[in-house]
């Protein structure tokens, strides 16, 4: 052990007189994921923390800079842990530990995975994988999840594989041990227990800026010693921000990227980066690296103050209020190690709109197949960067269009350096000049919107709306999807919009894939839209002659670099077979040959891992 100055007792597993923090390890064994925790002994935040691990093993944590890590060995042996970080007076704390690492003592049992560190009022999932175990063996099977010691808390879901909580309220540093155990049939049953540190967050506001909706959670700037460090961990995604917006950061202290260049940098752009994890910045930067062959995902990003990247950002948006994007880090995942790090706490907000009679699915579509293939949790597998490309990249161009309409390409030279983000919005943005030039019609719509989008209470009126009511409403209408009518009450702005025109078209153009929207009668809880008989659909609506004038005035302030001509690109839309099932309707060279074809397994998994997107669409 080595490090800490004479003065102050060393790092040790307990919290000795004067200590600052202490080191908890569970027994580590090959094959096992194992927590291990930098726990505080006093009210305080313990800063700059990093973990390096050396033995036989590679022990790789997600992000070496937390102050808990899983690791899982895959030799046994001696190991040593060294442990750094920068206690509350601004000193600078080491210490090494030997970690003893056992054979494989798991060729039968239990598994818990979760991120293994949360901030009070965190939502995030846990989730245990029986190990050795076939599929016979797990039929009938059940599954318990229980509090063994800590503070109190609430669990979800207790009785499933996956279990679901809010990280209860401390004042310092507390450990939560939680067990789950799998009972099989014949009544043998094995247990794991997963240690969950929870840590107060910092001092929030007393009007907080992120709200109980969209909370602030752990975040650090990817390069810890960057330009712009200090100024991303103050302004950005701090719980500290009020919503009065005094204590954010003028255009003159953390400016655009936009405004040093109207093409920044991959260099530039991740000197803007927050992360939860530092994956998620290793596979960010490999996809704008190799993804973005058009640039313009670089070029959007010149709107952009920040890039923060979560696993538990959810749903991503921009904010006006700090010029950043923030994103659900379920996009980018590349391997289950990293999967495991992102919540599956589902989005509150995903239970709207359930009094309604239809629902309205869509999809992306390349070749008569879903664009990309389902990956079921339960399978732990990998993916290639390629294929997280259509997803990544349509919620790039979402929430990018956000922030180059709130503020244009043609503005970013002369901004004022002495006003605050949302300060320097002018009144003719993008959005504000469609809806007065080109604006939609449905006012029946609007009113949907915000029953599905916003959780009003559906009138009476709005209920007995039959979905072929809705078809009328919306397809005579030039928008080319339902989101377009989210409008927040007291907005006069519709926002999503020219977000959503710009989605369908940049995916089309730049990946050659095509949009499927389409109304159905309503998916109760459960159900499947795969299963659903198609009322009306249209497969690449953006194609629509009516929406054309619309899509040009958008992209044309949104994205000046792209040549007009693009757009004779895009293919006319094509309209599925009303009366076949929305899983049918696929595949539409079998729907034309008179053959449609049902959904296989794999796309009825990829309907249903989109069922949970559509519940709780990205704002």
């Amino acid at each position: 052990m080595s490090g800490p100055p004479a003065d102050l007792p060393p790092l040790s597993a307990q919290c000795v007189s004067g200590a600052v923090a202490r080191f908890e390890a569970e027994p580590l064994a090959v094959g096992r994921s194992s927590e291990l925790h930098l726990v505080g002994c006093r009210p305080i935040t313990l800063q700059r923390i990093r973990w390096s691990f050396e033995g036989p093993s590679v022990l790789a944590p997600l992000s070496a800079r937390s102050a808990s890590v899983s690791v899982t060995p895959t030799q046994a042996g001696a190991h040593r842990a060294t442990l750094r970080y920068t206690d509350d007076l601004g000193r600078s704390q080491s210490a090494s530990f030997e970690l003893n690492v056992a054979p494989k003592d798991l060729p039968r049992g239990l598994l818990t995975r979760g991120e293994p560190s949360a901030w009070s009022g965190d939502r995030l999932s846990l989730r245990a994988w029986p190990q050795g175990y076939g599929e016979a063996e797990l039929v009938g099977a059940g599954w318990r999840w229980e509090r063994v010691s800590g503070p109190e808390v609430e669990l979800s879901d207790a009785g499933t594989a996956r279990v679901l909580l809010t990280a209860p309220t401390v004042t310092q540093d507390q450990l939560l041990v939680l067990r789950a155990t799998l009972t099989l049939a014949g009544g043998a049953s094995v247990s794991d227990e997963f240690r969950l540190l929870v840590q107060a967050p910092p001092q929030p506001a007393a009007d907080p800026l992120f709200g109980d909706a969209n909370r602030a959670t752990r975040a650090l700037p990817w390069l810890e010693d960057g330009p712009w460090s200090a100024q991303l961990a103050r302004c950005v995604y701090n719980p500290a921000l009020r919503k009065n917006g005094d204590n954010l950061c003028t255009l003159g202290e953390l400016p655009l990227l936009g405004q040093a260049s109207n093409n920044p940098s991959v260099e530039s752009i991740l000197q803007r980066l927050l992360v939860s994890h530092d994956w998620q910045a290793e596979v960010f930067e490999r996809f704008l690296r190799e993804q973005d062959e058009s640039g313009d995902l670089r070029r959007m990003l010149a709107a952009t103050t920040a890039i923060v990247i979560g696993g538990r950002v959810r749903p991503s948006f921009y904010w006006s209020a700090t010029g950043a994007i923030y994103l659900d880090a379920s996009y980018l995942w590349l391997t289950p190690e990293q999967r495991d790090s992102v919540s599956e706490a589902p989005d509150p907000r995903s239970s709207y709109g359930q009094e309604l009679s239809y629902s309205s699915p869509w999809r992306y579509v390349k070749d008569n197949r879903h664009a990309t293939p389902a990956r079921p949790v339960t399978e732990r597998a990998s993916r290639p960067l390629e294929e997280i490309r259509v997803e990544l990249g349509r919620l790039l161009y979402h929430e990018l269009a956000h922030a180059n309409d709130f503020l244009p390409p043609r503005r970013h030279a002369s901004l004022p350096a002495g006003s605050r983000v949302y300060q320097a919005v002018a009144n003719d943005t993008p959005s504000q000049t469609l809806q007065e030039r080109l604006p939609f019609f449905s006012q029946q719509m609007v009113g949907l919107g915000k029953v599905l989008f916003f959780g009003e209470t559906a009138t009476d009126v709005q209920r007995a709306y039959s979905p072929e009511q809705v078809v009328q409403f919306f397809s005579q209408d030039r928008v080319n999807d339902d989101y377009s009518y989210s409008l927040p009450s007291g907005s006069t702005v519709p926002r999503e919009d020219a977000a959503m025109l710009v989605e369908e078209a940049l995916v089309q153009l730049r990946y050659g894939v095509l949009r499927d929207f389409g109304i159905v009668p309503r998916v109760a809880t459960g159900e499947s839209s795969a299963d659903k008989p198609l009322v009306w659909g249209q497969r690449g609506r953006i194609g629509e002659p009516a929406l054309r004038a619309r899509l040009e005035l958008v992209l044309a302030e949104l994205m000046p670099w792209l040549p007009a001509a693009e757009l004779q690109r895009l293919q006319p839309p094509l309209l599925l077979r009303a009366g076949l099932s929305w899983g049918d309707n696929l595949d539409q060279d079998a729907v034309a040959q008179g053959r449609p074809r049902a959904l296989g397994a794999a796309g009825r998994l990829r309907e249903q891992e989109l069922e949970r997107e559509r519940a709780a669409r990205h704002r």
